[in-house]
């Protein structure tokens, strides 16, 4: 009788092996027949049973290890077939939708919607240099990535938003060429619009010990070049800073930042707004009309900036953190319209990066005429203009894993002159990848 169930066994386990398509409820119906013609005990048809379960699994398992040994060599082998610098480089991105409604007094209301595509990548060349490559959505405006929705549905264009590299050769220092990321560090939008990418070379430094860090940034960049003239403008930043805790809880930034410009007295920048004092150069006959390359700037804009942020963790669940915060700046070229301050407060979570973590701020800012160059601003607040004071409201909230959703709403209107009001909403949902 064993024999029988020997070879019995080893009948169902080849059945079960090269027949596994059919599954294991045919075998049971099998040996169920067995017994009912008295050829199998119950007793004899559940060891078979138990049997025979035991040896597929097995098989299975040896297929699926068998397998990930073979994926894994071949994944192995590919990669180590890749170019080194596809091996070392990370793609990231962003991509934003926006609403966004505009009001001046006087003027017409503006509704426009509006998207934002950024795709960005780092590589790296050896264990000292990296090489940072950006590309978005926009036009050749250095101050706006938004690409608006319009025109019948035409195809836009994507653009260089950056392309550095960077050379790393102590912990402490690195150095950067090319059209950079703004290394100078801020608490608003005062003086740098988010979206500008300078042009030359910059040098970092930084120094921590304990609770304490210290932060240097030295730049040279070029504002324009000319190819009738020897001396371009040119601007150099030197900025140094410090962060330190105090306490557990609370921590104090604040750095000074100096600017000295070259060569901008008398020259007529692309993109300028028109609300720094200019003046005009006649250039013969324009038909009766006023031509943007005739507004020459009447003042240098050698410059002192201050910015500070006071943090702290408050251990409340519902407003885990809080910081006032400030930039403040000084033409010291002119002694009127030369002075441009923000002030801030903001709540939440100090970052949001998850689902459900929120942010709000507030903040008042006025910057004189000629306290900065309207190069520079923040494109949303009046158009980037200088001459203007007003409120920013602003909320963050995450709405999910890497997507999340923001409000932004200014109210601004001109020092001098005419008292226009400009009024913008936006309404955000950003997704990161």
């Amino acid at each position: 009788m064993k024999k029988w169930l020997v070879l019995l066994s080893s009948i169902i386990i080849v059945l079960q092996i090269f027949l596994a398509p059919a599954g294991a409820g045919e075998v049971d119906i099998l040996v169920d027949k067995l017994v009912e013609k008295g050829i199998l005990s119950k007793e004899d048809a559940q060891e078979v049973l138990k049997e025979v379960k035991n040896e597929a699994k097995k098989e299975r398992d040896a297929v699926v290890q068998e397998t990930k040994a073979a994926l894994k060599k071949d994944g192995t082998t590919l990669l180590a077939e890749l170019p080194g610098w596809i091996k070392n480089t990370k793609l990231k991105g962003d991509f934003r939708l926006r609403y966004q409604s505009s009001e001046r007094r006087g003027g017409a209301d503006r509704h426009r919607g509006r998207y934002r595509l950024r795709l960005g990548l780092v590589t790296k060349v050896n264990d000292k240099i990296k090489l940072y490559f950006g590309l978005a959505t926009g036009s050749n405006d250095p101050r706006s990535t938004n690409q608006s929705m319009t025109n019948s549905f035409d195809t836009p264009d994507f653009r260089l938003d950056y392309a550095y590299v960077s050379y790393k050769p102590y912990g402490w220092v690195e150095i950067l060429g090319g059209k950079i990321k703004n290394p100078i560090w801020s608490t608003s939008g005062l003086l740098w619009d988010s979206d500008i990418r300078p042009e030359g070379a910059a040098a970092l430094f930084n120094w921590a010990c304990d609770s304490t860090e210290l932060f240097l940034v030295a730049g040279a960049w070029i504002l324009d070049e000319r190819s009738s003239e020897e001396n371009d403008p040119m601007m150099f930043v030197l900025q140094s800073g410090m962060k330190f805790g105090l306490g557990e809880n609370a921590y104090f930034k604040n750095a000074f930042t100096f600017y000295e410009f070259n060569d901008v007295k008398g020259s007529s920048l692309d993109y300028n707004t028109g609300s720094n004092a200019f003046n005009w150069i006649d250039a013969g006959d324009l038909n009766g009309e006023v031509d943007s390359d005739e507004r020459h700037l009447k003042h240098d804009f050698d410059g002192l900036a201050y910015s500070a942020e006071l943090g702290l963790d408050t251990s409340i669940d519902a407003v885990p953190f809080c910081a006032l915060y400030g930039d403040a700046v000084k033409n010291t070229n002119v002694t009127d319209e030369d002075m441009g301050y923000l002030i801030g407060f903001k709540f939440g979570n100090n970052k949001v990066s998850k689902p459900h973590q929120w942010q709000a701020k507030i903040s008042y800012r006025r910057l004189e005429q000629n306290a900065w160059l309207d190069i520079f601003p923040n494109a949303d607040v009046y158009s980037g203009r200088t001459n203007v004071k007003g409120y920013h409201f602003a909320l963050k909230y995450g709405l999910m894993k890497n997507v999340s959703g923001a409000l932004n709403y200014y109210h601004t209107k001109r020092i001098d002159g005419d008292s226009l009001t400009d009024q913008i909403l936006q309404a955000d949902v950003i997704f990161k990848f």
